[in-house]
Parts: structure tokens; C-alpha cells; sequence
């Protein structure tokens, strides 16, 4: 169960980090796939868990993030073909766990910025995962996602790729954490619990802000999902907090597990966590959160944290 540091080589060159965390004869594997502005060893206490509950667990570190990443690269996927990079760099790690563990259920997690990557790569690879778990994700609104398309590849012709827009981030995380005004920090909406909060704040490798090529690559990526194309039959589970401004306040994760339906994809359980905010394995009934999770997996039942 203890933490090691892996590289893939991707056909572009560029070498994947992942962390993986696996136990004596584990019966299931998952492979996480982080939010914005965070990093893969933020999963360590959910993996170790996971661990005792005998599931292998690797975390990939997407492109822009992580200890690995130069200064100069942080929060930017790459000036070409950003969002497809990112997606091919996680079937490249399940293809790696696949090799790794040839006779096990795999499951896809993935939270905020990286649900909507696994989206992406069910969309593309849908038949190498047996299970999908969404978490803290919202719905495709295209209208608002267009317009906010238009504002930042506005923004990258003025400034180029790499410029990181004020704009934007008060468009985005400022927003969010409006709702929880008066606020005691920039960052109250990830979590009720003030010491995750804290945690996040003080850690260099999170709350950067991402580059207006990244923010043009991910939300044209969330414009080309069609879940009306993805396989029917996987299992895929959502959850969130129905205080998290990213979903909407369950709103717009509602709208999400109606579109998926009304798609005739296999939605297997939904479930939104009264009161809780955005990083739901950070918040306050991480416990409750986990064995929720563990219940998802292919076999498994909930287990005592």
C-alpha cells in the first residue's frame, strides 16, 4: 500500500507521471483522474483506504499539473491539440492498468476537470473501462459554454495561449466562492471542513491559476461530448454535493443525469450529498463519501472507515 511514482511514455513524447497504491492480492482497480489546479497525491488518504478495502489505485497526473510539471508549463495542457493530449494520456494509463491487472474490473473516476476528461475518454474509449463514476460534475450547457468560448479564445489572440486571465478566474473560482460569502478564504466552496480548505491553500501545487489555452482546450472538449455516441451498456455513477457551485447547487448535476438517461446510457446511481461542497472526498462525511464510492465498484458493498 505504499505510494510509487510511475512514468508512461506517450506516442507524443511526453513522459505520463502517475502514482498508483496497490495491496496484496487486490480484487478491483481504479483509476483516478484529478480536477483543475490539483494534483494526483491529494488521493493518497481515498487510495489508501481503498487499499485496505483491496482495490489497486492509480492516479495519473494530467498534463499542466503536478510536482513533475516546469514552472513555465503550469496550467497548460500544450499550445497544440491540448484536450486530446489529455485524453489520450489517460487511455494510455488504463491501457496500463489493464496490462498491469488483465483479470480485474476497472473503474474510471473522475472529479471536477477530470470527470469531464473521462467523459471524453468514454466518449473515445468507452470499451476499455467497466465502470465510469463522475464526481462534482455538471451538465453541458452549450449555449453559456459557447459564449465563454468566444470570451477566451478573444482573450488568447490579445494575449496569446499562455496568458493567465484575472478575467477568467474571477469568472470562474471568484464566482464560486460568492455563495459562501462572508468568506474567511479564496477557496471556502471546495469544502466545509476549514483544515482541507487550509490544506489546499498552503499546498504550491494547487490553486495556480491555468493559462486561456488551457481554459480554450477544456471547454472545447466539453463541447464535442455527445454521451448519444458513447457505449449503453457501462455502468456510470454521479455523485455531488448539492452545495457545490461547479454543479450548480445540484442543479445542473441533476440536468446531467437527465440528459445521460434521456440518452439511453446505463446511469447506474446518482446521488447528491446534502450540504456538502465541491471536493467531496475532502469534505466533512468523507467517510460516508468513500463508502459510497466503494459501493459503485464492480462486487463491492460499503465497509466501516
Amino acid at each position: 500500500m505504499e505510494l510509487q511514482e510511475s512514468f508512461i511514455n506517450s506516442p507524443t513524447h511526453h513522459r505520463i507521471p502517475f502514482l498508483s497504491w496497490v495491496p496484496h492480492n487486490p480484487t478491483s482497480v481504479m483509476v483516478i483522474a484529478h480536477g483543475m489546479a490539483e494534483h494526483a497525491a491529494r488521493y493518497q488518504p481515498l487510495a489508501q483506504w481503498l487499499n485496505q478495502q483491496g482495490i489497486a489505485v492509480l492516479a495519473i497526473q494530467h498534463r499542466g499539473h503536478g510536482p513533475q510539471c516546469p514552472d513555465s508549463d503550469l496550467g497548460h495542457y500544450g499550445d497544440s491539440r491540448g484536450w486530446q493530449m489529455v485524453v489520450d494520456d489517460l487511455q494510455q494509463l488504463v491501457v496500463h492498468a489493464r496490462r498491469q491487472f488483465p483479470d480485474l474490473p476497472l473503474t474510471l473516476f473522475g472529479h471536477s476537470m477530470g470527470s469531464f476528461i473521462a467523459q471524453g475518454f468514454t466518449q473515445q474509449y468507452g470499451d476499455q473501462i467497466d465502470n465510469l463514476i463522475l464526481c462534482a460534475t455538471n451538465r453541458i450547457n452549450r449555449p453559456r459554454l459557447r459564449v465563454s468560448l468566444a470570451l477566451v479564445k478573444a482573450i488568447g489572440l490579445l494575449r496569446g495561449k499562455r496568458h493567465h486571465s484575472r478575467l477568467i478566474d474571477g469568472m470562474t473560482f471568484g464566482a464560486f466562492n460568492k455563495a459562501f460569502a462572508p468568506n474567511r478564504t479564496s477557496h471556502d466552496w471546495l469544502s466545509r471542513d476549514p483544515q482541507q480548505v487550509d490544506r489546499y491553500l498552503k499546498d504550491p501545487l494547487c490553486g495556480f491559476p491555468c493559462t486561456v489555452g488551457l481554459w480554450s482546450d477544456f471547454i472545447s472538449g466539453m463541447l464535442e461530448l455527445s454521451p448519444a455516441t458513447w457505449r449503453r451498456d457501462l455502468p456510470i455513477h454521479l455523485l455531488a454535493g448539492d452545495r457545490d457551485p461547479v454543479g450548480e447547487m445540484g442543479r445542473g448535476f441533476s440536468r446531467h443525469v437527465t440528459d445521460l438517461r434521456a440518452a439511453g446510457l446505463n446511469v447506474a446511481s446518482d446521488r447528491l450529498f446534502p450540504g456538502a461542497r465541491h471536493e467531496l472526498v475532502n469534505e466533512t462525511n468523507a467517510d460516508e463519501v468513500w463508502n459510497h464510492i466503494l459501493h459503485c465498484l464492480p462486487g463491492k458493498t460499503t465497509s466501516g472507515p
